[in-house]
């Protein structure tokens, strides 16, 4: 470190930066460390001084050992401070940090040394994390119900589109159905709005249970769900109807104390064809819950009538 003796001043400002700094000679041995890269890593400056490059660095994926003059002499866009790579660094408890580094060579009295500025990314890589998780949840949130987390309209339609051209493409049978709770508004005008989003949420619970994990249930609004049964005929979307109607009819709706209710379903189904478009098979199926409900509700109804 003789050579870096001459400068006092430039010695103690790098001693004394918040960001890890190493040296290393032409042999990629360590020469000099700052505190924070001891602080970072865990390591005495004795316990730096002599290490190679790859002390601080362990193999990647493919086993490969990292080398500071890869860094410094790579072809990707390079910083004032030298070239940018986000790489894993060792510590003495034997885990690892993701650090981002700039390597670069230096130049003094005839001789070359290597020297890498080291950066902590660990905040910045839990901001990202949650940056991202907030997007993809906004994402979920623009085509899920935020009250029974089922898809909104919007997905359900996307989802009913690509049915259709399933349809068309593979010449399968599919199914949509429309169902609504009778007489909702009863409910909502009785109890309070707060019951009804109970009553709802339990309604999406008792759809996901009874139908196939292929088939999509989605809240169109209100009291109103649809449903989509691919790869169904009406013969066979009639009876697994049927049963969710029973299910719903059977079950007991906790409200307070030991008050319960007891709900009922309509249902209008019909056959997605494959030149429909999507608010056409909606009509449809609309009108056969419309039957329904003119009906008696508490049933099932095909669309034609």
């Amino acid at each position: 470190m003789n050579d870096f003796n001459t400068d006092v001043l430039s010695k103690e400002i790098v001693s004394q930066s918040i960001d890890s700094i190493v040296v290393l000679d032409t042999n990629q041995k360590i020469i000099f460390s700052n505190l924070a890269l001891q602080t970072l890593t865990g390591y005495t400056e004795e316990e730096l001084n002599g290490k190679t490059f790859s002390f601080l660095f362990p193999p990647n994926e493919k086993g490969e050992q990292s080398s500071i003059e890869a860094f410094v002499s790579s072809n990707e866009a390079h910083y004032i401070a030298g070239f940018l790579k986000e790489l894993e660094l060792i510590t003495k408890p034997k885990g690892t940090i993701p650090v981002e580094i700039r390597a670069f060579t230096i130049k003094k009295e005839n001789k070359e040394y290597y020297a890498a500025i080291i950066r902590d990314v660990r905040e910045r890589r839990r901001l990202e994390e949650q940056k991202n998780v907030l997007i993809n949840s906004l994402k979920r949130l623009a085509f899920m119900d935020e009250l029974t987390m089922l898809p909104n309209r919007r997905s359900f339609a996307d989802t009913l589109q690509k049915t259709i051209a399933t349809v068309k493409r593979r010449n399968r049978e599919s199914v949509l159905a429309v169902m609504d709770i009778d007489h909702f508004k009863v409910i909502n005008d009785t109890y309070g709005h707060d019951i009804g989003d109970l009553v709802l949420k339990k309604m999406a619970n008792i759809f996901v249970d009874c139908l196939r994990e292929e088939d999509t249930v989605g809240r169109l609004g209100g009291e109103e769900f649809g449903c989509i049964l691919p790869d169904t005929t009406t013969e066979g979307a009639t009876i697994v109807l049927d049963r969710l109607r029973e299910s719903v009819e059977t079950h007991r709706f906790f409200i307070f104390d030991n008050y319960y209710l007891n709900i009922t379903l309509s249902i209008g189904y019909t056959k997605v064809h494959p030149i429909q478009k999507p608010e056409e098979v909606l009509k449809f199926a609309d009108i056969a819950l419309y039957q329904a409900k003119n009906h008696g509700r508490n049933r099932i109804q095909v669309y034609p009538v």
